[in-house]
């Protein structure tokens, strides 16, 4: 496995910092859309360390299933549901921004949840991180 460079292991402090953010907000009642942009923050964060750590290119998105994808391509080995990971961006980056068109979002904020923790365990142990 390649070595985690200090570069490598920011991005996973990093996301460390928004899963606790998730975790504390979530703890307090605080907003389901401001723990969703946590959580996919901290996934995204992960996947760019992932590829970091496998000298892949990193490119400056948000979109989960195109690093999910550029993954794929370094790693045959991961894998991940498109349908999870579209549920998270779009829980986390759609529903941000009003839509006076469309009525208020009810975010499934278990499952997201239960989403991101699946994804940042497998993660973190590609990583060789704490999960």
């Amino acid at each position: 496995m390649a070595e985690l460079t200090p570069l490598v292991e920011a991005w996973i402090r990093y996301a460390d910092d928004d899963w606790q953010d998730s975790q504390i907000l979530a703890s307090a009642g605080g907003n389901p859309r401001s723990i969703c942009f946590h959580l996919q923050q901290c996934i995204e964060k992960l996947f760019k360390a992932e590829l970091m750590r496998l000298q892949s290119p990193v490119p400056k998105t948000h979109n989960l299933k195109e690093l999910s994808d550029l993954l794929q391509q370094a790693d045959a080995g991961w894998s991940a549901a498109s349908i999870d990971l579209n549920r998270l961006s779009l829980a986390a980056v759609d529903f941000r921004y009003p839509d006076p068109s469309e009525p208020e979002p009810d975010i499934d904020l278990p499952l997201i949840q239960s989403i991101a923790a699946d994804l940042r365990g497998r993660l973190l142990v590609r990583l060789e991180a704490r999960p």
